[in-house]
């Protein structure tokens, strides 16, 4: 079962009624693009659309609930929507899954409406799956509806991303976010400020904090991460102690920990920096700024390649990252010995 109806977050308001200007005019495009951060809701404002397309009687903006589609999206049992994700255990969206969707597609609707397919992220699809996605998109079925999801969409194959009407979903207002997220915190004792802080503004990001341990895992990281700055472990002590974790949410912490860094180095207050320990403020306050761009252009690279399905060794990549972390700190702390040559990837 899923939630029903899914309606559109406060924030989503107007691309929502751009979309259904767009379907009431008969003029929505066969296939979109939403891309923007992650943790604003894209996949969310994507499904709601699907539910309202494949609604036979909206009733002022949203799905009715009673006709058999939206029977059917309650059930999450609709045979017209198809959702494409990359296969448990797996980073890529592959071929086959691609080929399966294509026949699908070609094939008549049952409910006798749209076919709706939301697919995510995009940049995950493989050069084989991309390439093989291509006909459907250059020759679309009568009453198809693709719907494509991405955090990076000049990841996506070109001629994807051309062949969709891409729309950029900014990041919500800060006080819109505050005002969504505090009733839903209940006993919770952590600040609505706090959370949204961690998460750089993204609010589903900001509520998942909430989950299990996260916000403890990430106060092991950054406390691991100051001892490997302040020379009390190694770097391939702790690269052995993170690399049996969660690898993605490391790669995305250590991401947003280095942008408020640089947001603070470009006269920027940040919250996130502000509330770390003193001596550990002190030696990230200390980076070179160009040395630490070159850091977090190669973090980037490793995130890209992490999430590509490539499989690095997990332990090396770790091993590397972090002792680029300790060149890092030396190029702050001796910068007219010009340090911190970071080196290339294994």
């Amino acid at each position: 079962m899923i939630e029903f109806p899914v309606l559109p977050y406060p924030w989503q308001q107007q691309v929502w009624q751009q979309y259904l200007g767009l379907l009431a005019s008969e003029r929505m495009p066969h296939a979109i693009m939403l891309a923007g951060p992650k943790g604003i809701g894209k996949a969310h404002v994507a499904l709601a659309l699907a539910h309202y397309v494949l609604c036979a009687s909206p009733v002022m903006g949203v799905p009715c609930g009673k006709c058999r589609g939206c029977q059917l999206n309650q059930a999450g049992t609709h045979p017209d929507l198809l959702e494409v994700a990359p296969e448990e255990d797996s980073k890529t969206i592959k071929v086959d899954q691609i080929r399966t969707l294509t026949e699908s597609m070609s094939k008549t609707a049952q409910q006798g409406g749209f076919k709706v397919v939301v697919l995510q992220p995009a940049e995950a699809m493989n050069a084989n799956a991309a390439n093989a996605l291509l006909k459907t998109l250059e020759e679309p079925a009568n009453k198809t509806l693709l719907i494509l999801i991405s955090h990076a969409p000049f990841s996506v194959l070109p001629t994807i991303r051309s062949r969709c009407q891409l729309k950029m979903l900014p990041m919500p207002a800060r006080e819109q976010v505050l005002h969504w997220i505090a009733p839903l915190l209940g006993g919770s004792q952590v600040a609505p400020e706090l959370l949204i802080d961690l998460a750089r503004g993204a609010p589903l990001t900001a509520l998942s904090l909430l989950k299990d341990d996260t916000l403890e895992q990430r106060e092991q990281w950054q406390l691991q991460l100051a001892r490997l700055s302040q020379g009390g472990i190694s770097a391939v002590e702790l690269a052995a102690q993170w690399h049996t974790g969660d690898i993605t949410a490391l790669l995305e912490w250590l991401s947003a920990l280095l942008h408020s860094v640089a947001r603070l180095q470009h006269g920027h207050e940040d919250a996130v920096v502000a509330r770390l320990p003193a001596d550990f403020k002190v030696s990230l306050e200390s980076l070179r700024s160009d040395v630490l761009q070159r850091y977090l252009e190669k973090l980037l690279h490793i995130k890209r390649l992490w999430n590509s399905g490539a499989n690095p060794n997990k332990q090396l990549m770790l091993e590397e990252l972090l002792m680029d972390w300790s060149a890092l700190l030396r190029s702050g702390q001796n910068a007219a010995a010009g340090g911190g040559k970071l080196s290339g990837h294994r």
